[in-house]
């Protein structure tokens, strides 16, 4: 499988990602960064992947005109400019775009520490969704696969409440939906054995979330169903109140 990261000037977010993705996928996974207006590498991008302990060597900005003749299986953009200027080139190509702030725009003292923690997290829940496409290969396979799922109107409440929320606990949904809570684990569990949902236990409950890693079209269909249940921001008053 072939990943490639872009940003505009292939300095800091998109060489950053290289490496951790590199790192964390060992041998399966190529991974390659380029940027459409390439410079030079940041050396705090180089400090920060030290400091996470990630291999710098051989990292260099590339221009996006350079890159080998082949066929990438997923590409990411980390900025605006690298989005509207490459997606129409990537056509029929997953393509998905990662909106991570510029450090080197950044007043912040630890901004690409920060930025390199943050692309961590969002490369392993990636990770995660992939090898459980290669499992299961129907994962977000198809749209079909992915309604099944969204049909139930427990299941499908509950993601777009997710989707206007940034994280709820199992105890938030029982007292929304009114239901058991045996029966909101369950169907919490399946949404994320699916990669719908990533999940963390704080002492005796579980809060979940949106996978921030879903194919931009499954992201923007959940926001689209979101936007147009006016019952979902009353709910989620209720339960601040």
């Amino acid at each position: 499988m072939k990943v490639l990261f872009l940003c505009s000037a292939n300095s800091a977010r998109s060489i950053m990602a290289e490496a951790i993705m590199r790192q964390f996928a060992v041998a399966d996974i190529e991974v390659f960064s380029a940027g459409t207006h390439p410079s030079h590498v940041e050396p705090e991008a180089l400090v920060a992947l030290s400091a996470l302990n990630v291999d710098t060597q051989g990292l260099h900005s590339k221009s996006i005109d350079n890159l080998p003749n082949i066929q990438f299986d997923y590409v990411i953009s980390l900025c605006d400019r690298a989005r509207l200027e490459c997606q129409t080139e990537f056509q029929g190509i997953n393509f998905i775009a990662w909106d991570f702030s510029d450090p080197v725009s950044s007043k912040k003292t630890d901004a690409f520490l920060l930025t390199a923690k943050e692309l961590s997290e969002r490369i392993r829940m990636f990770l995660l969704v992939i090898r459980k496409r290669i499992e299961r290969p129907h994962l977000f396979n198809s749209p079909q696969d992915f309604f099944k799922i969204m049909a139930d109107p427990l299941r499908l409440s509950m993601i777009l409440m997710l989707a206007r929320q940034e994280e709820l606990c199992v105890c938030d949904f029982v007292e929304i939906t009114g239901m058991s809570q045996p029966k909101i684990s369950r169907h919490l569990a399946q949404l994320r054995e699916y990669g719908l949902l990533l999940d963390r236990r704080d002492h005796r409950w579980v809060h979940y979330r949106l996978n921030p890693a879903l194919p931009d079209w499954m992201r923007q269909s959940i926001a689209l169903a979101a936007e147009h249940n006016p019952q979902l921001g009353q709910n989620l008053k209720n339960i601040k109140e």
